[in-house]
């Protein structure tokens, strides 16, 4: 029998071949006996032809298929794994993907709901549920692309699943805006080296991992029309983004050297020798989220206004170009959004403070009169003007 335990799952696998055609899988068992009954049992259904059909396939091997052919080259590999596992956990690794309808994802999705995670704390380890996001992010945001690949790519019959029905209601984001001395507390906790880089991520609100472009992608040879394009993007789409004159000079200039010193981004930062001249040393995407976290922390931000990390400053950046503008595509075109839904949270927010500003209008203004009021006023007077007669 041609089944196998792999190290990374606690189902024992199958891998035969029939007709030159290959056959492979998990079985969903954790018994070798179960498991070459299940090998057996897909063998005669292999023989008999009702594995030609693509709807036949477990989720186990469309999950490993998809990952060969479109997953592998997106980033996050290994959390995307990671929310893979999670998804065939919940729905059953074996299950053939024409078997998954929306009670079956439904099922699935409660299952998932109760898979707690450990969290050490300063107590003492505690276990949590997982958000809502989580949940939608592992079942549905892993599961249908893979579905949708069998059905448009493979040919697989599949049920039409209700995801819109299936997705759990999440918190709506809430941008954040920081005073200028907000952002200035975060530089004084933070190494000079990262000064620049903290700056143009506040002033034009890339993801952290937008941040470290290219240095072909980056365009100063003119500053007054310098650009960058940003390839590393959620979604895969390339945005570019039109550089201020002195921002331009800037990167320039950091250009330059980076090339002299053979670097693939223009962010480093200066180490000098005890004997020899300085070298440069390329700052990385891990360096700089543990370095604003830490400075947000120690600043006093974290707690008083909810800094977490490089995201906050993509925040921010929406928030300022709309405030100044008022302009909400203008807001979309910087932070390089798809649907201009995405941008919409900025302009709830400003709106937010439309109504509170209002708010306090109402406040700050005479209480209108009332009818007492309009007929007491005439009376004293008349009680005056009669005395002073007499």
């Amino acid at each position: 029998m041609s089944v196998y335990q792999s190290k990374k799952s606690p189902y024992w696998q199958y891998d035969f071949q029939l007709k030159g055609r290959r056959f492979h899988g998990s079985t969903g068992v954790e018994s070798r006996r179960a498991a070459e009954q299940v090998e057996r049992d897909v063998r005669r259904r292999a023989a008999l032809g009702e594995l030609d059909d693509a709807a036949q396939m477990t989720l186990d091997t469309a999950a490993a298929r998809w990952l060969v052919e479109h997953g592998a080259t997106l980033k996050g590999g290994d959390r995307l794994e990671g929310r893979m596992e999670r998804a065939l956990s919940a729905i059953g690794p074996n299950t053939p993907i024409g078997a998954i309808t929306t009670e079956v994802m439904a099922r699935a999705i409660q299952r998932r709901r109760g898979m707690t995670f450990t969290k050490t704390e300063a107590k003492g380890a505690k276990e949590y549920l997982p958000s809502n996001s989580t949940v939608n992010r592992d079942m549905i945001d892993t599961v249908r692309p893979i579905l949708n690949r069998a059905r448009k790519v493979w040919g697989a019959k599949l049920p039409e699943i209700d995801w819109r029905a299936l997705r759990m209601k999440e918190p709506k984001p809430k941008p954040k805006e920081f005073a200028q001395a907000d952002v200035d507390a975060v530089l004084a906790e933070i190494r000079p080296h990262w000064h620049d880089l903290v700056r143009f991520a506040e002033r034009y609100g890339c993801r952290l991992s937008e941040l470290f472009f290219k240095l072909d992608d980056l365009d100063v040879a003119d500053l007054q029309n310098a650009r960058v394009r940003l390839r590393e993007r959620k979604g895969g789409d390339d945005h570019i983004i039109p550089l201020l004159p002195e921002d331009a000079a800037m990167l320039a200039a950091r250009k330059g050297r980076a090339q002299a010193a053979k670097l693939d981004t223009v962010w480093f930062r200066e180490r000098r020798q005890k004997f020899g001249a300085p070298y440069l040393v390329a700052l990385r995407e891990g360096g700089l989220a543990i370095a604003l976290r830490r400075a947000m922390t120690r600043s006093g931000l974290r707690a008083s206004k909810g800094m977490r990390g490089a995201h906050d400053f993509r925040h921010h950046s929406g928030m300022q170009i709309l405030r100044a503008t008022g302009n909400l595509r203008l807001a979309q075109r910087l932070l390089g959004h798809a649907d201009i839904k995405s941008t919409m949270v900025y302009a709830h927010a400003v709106e937010s403070d439309v109504r509170q500003g209002l708010a306090a209008l109402s406040r700050n203004s005479p209480e209108p009169a009332t009818p007492e009021t309009e007929n007491a006023e005439p009376q004293q007077s008349t009680k005056r003007s009669g005395s002073g007669a007499s």
